[in-house]
């Protein structure tokens, strides 16, 4: 199961819903950490959860639920299922990470992973209508706003759902590689070829085909990947016969895709085949209604695995949390509270997550050091501190690709570190 895999299910009015992993659970989650019949849910005019006697427990607000008590919830608030994370939301629909399939094709529910912010339902909403067609999608916003969250969601709310979903980021394969690894090749086809392999677009057949970070591929993939667009067809490297997939194309991308157009870094013809539907993830900045049931799954995520209680996130640090603007958006604050957590007691304060005491530096911060998130030269240089000079894990955490990291090292005139 991937940690960051998000399902969603619409409830009844009223009535007990069972979730587990087996088959006769009315909302499955196929996660180890869960039992055949984990939690109940009981619906009406308050919502209460009740734990089935499962063997890994149910916890809410830090602490595990007694078997078979039921306990009142409130809208938004997040309970832990084994070591998985629930939220019922205002419209009544649980999402959560899981990697279930829907048991039979979508005819388009609801698709809303935690969001409290009116303008994520109403995207998500939207998502929800689109994910029935076929249509090419385009997710656009900043790095870490979650875009890969939405694509997963459109997946899992389409008819495709039962088919594979293949992950493409385009950023992290070399130029080299791209078209073998998009497209396959054939034996022999170049130096290293003996046998002849599918490539990520016909293991999708069937299903979804996710390109992140799509406008970093070179103009030669490009050029192929429109002509597969236009008719659905796969030319192998070293092949002389086209195969035909059957797959749906979600892409992102955190660039101005029309202006690299205008400018001629992208290629317009396929801009316009991809963006079929154009679905723009706000930052986190601009939907700080979020952050609160954010930062509350994060903890009590990062507290299960480390076999703790959730730890208290008491008024004045949740505050400096929905207050703090999140340059790196949703990825940056998951990290900063499971560092945290990590690092924390039982109750976490504003500086263990936001301020520059949450750092474990490589070397003493001096008084000179611009603060954090004074511009980007601090971040950068303040993530390679906490990556210990790994340029990946770096890149990561400030939520771009690797190359742009690279790019950024010689624009602001920092030493290149050890390569990672």
């Amino acid at each position: 199961m991937r940690e960051d895999a998000v399902a969603s299910h619409e409830l009844p009015a009223s009535g007990e819903v069972v979730i587990g992993r087996g088959q006769d659970a009315q909302i499955r989650i196929d996660h180890p950490s869960v039992s055949r019949s984990h939690v109940a849910l009981q619906l009406g005019e308050r919502v209460t959860v009740r734990d089935l006697e499962s063997s890994n427990g149910t916890s809410l607000r830090g602490a595990r639920l007694p078997a078979g008590r039921p306990v009142e919830i409130g809208t938004n608030e997040v309970f832990v299922v084994g070591d998985v994370p629930v939220v019922v939301q205002e419209r009544r629909t649980a999402a959560m990470p899981t990697s279930a399939r829907p048991a039979a094709p979508s005819t388009g529910p609801a698709i809303a992973p935690i969001c409290a912010d009116p303008a994520m339902k109403n995207l998500f909403d939207l998502a929800g209508r689109v994910a029935v067609g076929t249509i090419s999608v385009l997710v656009t916003g900043e790095s870490g706003a979650g875009k890969e969250v939405l694509a997963r969601a459109i997946h899992a709310a389409s008819p495709r759902a039962r088919g594979p979903l293949v992950e493409v980021n385009c950023a992290a394969i070399s130029e080299q590689l791209i078209e073998s690894e998009l497209f396959g090749h054939e034996r022999g086809s170049f130096t290293g070829a003996a046998g002849a392999k599918a490539g990520l677009i016909e293991a999708g057949s069937g299903g979804t085909v996710f390109l992140d970070e799509v406008g970093e591929l070179s103009a030669t993939a490009q050029a192929k990947l429109l002509r597969v667009l236009e008719d659905r067809r796969v030319l192998r490297v070293g092949a002389t016969e086209a195969r035909t997939v059957d797959v749906r194309f979600v892409a992102a991308t955190n660039r101005d895709l029309e202006a690299e157009v205008a400018a001629g870094q992208f290629r317009g013809d396929l801009y316009y085949r991809l963006a079929g539907v154009v679905l723009e993830v706000p930052p986190l900045r601009e939907r700080r209604a979020d952050i609160e049931p954010l930062t509350r799954a994060f903890a009590a995520v990062a507290a299960q695995s480390l076999g703790r209680a959730a730890p208290q996130l008491p008024a004045e640090t949740m505050a400096a949390i929905v207050a703090h603007d999140w340059p790196g958006n949703v990825r940056e604050l998951r990290n900063a509270i499971e560092r945290a957590v990590l690092l924390g007691g039982d109750t976490l304060t504003a500086a263990e997550v936001v301020g520059r005491s949450a750092r474990v530096p490589a070397r003493p911060a001096t008084a000179t050091e611009p603060p954090v998130g004074d511009d980007e030269r601090a971040r950068i240089m303040d993530a390679l501190d906490r990556c210990a000079g790994n340029q990946t894990r770096a890149a990561d955490l400030l939520g771009m690709p690797r190359r742009t990291l690279v790019k950024r090292l010689v624009q602001y005139g920092i030493p290149r570190p050890k390569r990672g």
